[in-house]
């Protein structure tokens, strides 16, 4: 009876140990998948390329889209959904090409779902909530109006080595509250309202041309 366990123990042993070798790669594994790749796909270096300058402009569109939030009375979850839903629609229709494009040593033409969602959202989802905004904004009905509105807060956003710590202002329109953000050195503490130049964008959401703190202190 108890040579069982022994030999249940040793089979155990031996096929944990068949899998350990089943993982182990040869150095030049990376160098082989990569290049079957290239064979079977022409232009494969150009097309992986492209998949990353893709990347890299959906991010830079997506920084660029969130300086035009901040002069747009907009509420924050439209372009936050069109970001993150434009990405998981576009997942499952371009699936087939960012497994083969985007390499993955470990498992040629397969990448984990997370990396395709996040990929697509940042991409995709950067290019087309920018242009969203941006066209809202760019092309408005220019019938500017100028209002003031008094200051319901203000403070400073947090310093970095790249940032001074920009003061704002938090301020009502339309029963939502705004932030506004001044350049750095502003005394934004001694006044109590903002004049703003108001302009209808092209899909109804109104933009601030410009933005004065009036020369009223407390």
């Amino acid at each position: 009876m108890k040579a069982a366990p022994a030999f249940f123990s040793r089979s155990v042993m031996i096929r944990k140990r068949k899998k350990k070798n089943l993982q182990v790669r040869p150095p030049d594994y990376r160098k082989k998948a990569l290049e079957g790749l290239k064979a079977k796909y022409p232009y494969y270096n150009l097309k992986s390329n492209l998949l990353g300058g893709l990347f890299l402009t959906g991010a830079l569109l997506t920084v660029w889209e969130i300086y035009i939030y901040r002069v747009t009375f907009i509420s924050v979850y439209i372009p936050l959904s069109i970001w993150v839903l434009t990405g998981l629609l576009v997942t499952p229709i371009f699936k087939k090409v960012f497994n083969i494009y985007c390499f993955n040593p470990y498992t040629p033409e397969r990448n984990p779902m997370f990396f395709h969602y996040f990929f697509n959202i940042v991409s995709f989802g950067g290019v087309f909530v920018f242009l969203f905004m941006w066209s809202n904004q760019i092309f408005n009905d220019n019938s500017k109006i100028v209002i003031t509105l008094p200051i319901v807060s203000y403070g400073h956003l947090a310093k970095s080595s790249r940032s001074c710590g920009e003061p704002y202002v938090h301020i009502m329109y339309k029963d939502k509250e705004k932030e506004l953000i001044f350049p750095c050195g502003t005394a934004i503490e001694k006044y109590r309202s903002v004049d703003i130049e108001i302009a209808k964008g092209l899909y109804g959401f109104d933009i601030i041309i410009s933005k004065t703190i009036v020369e009223e202190q407390w």
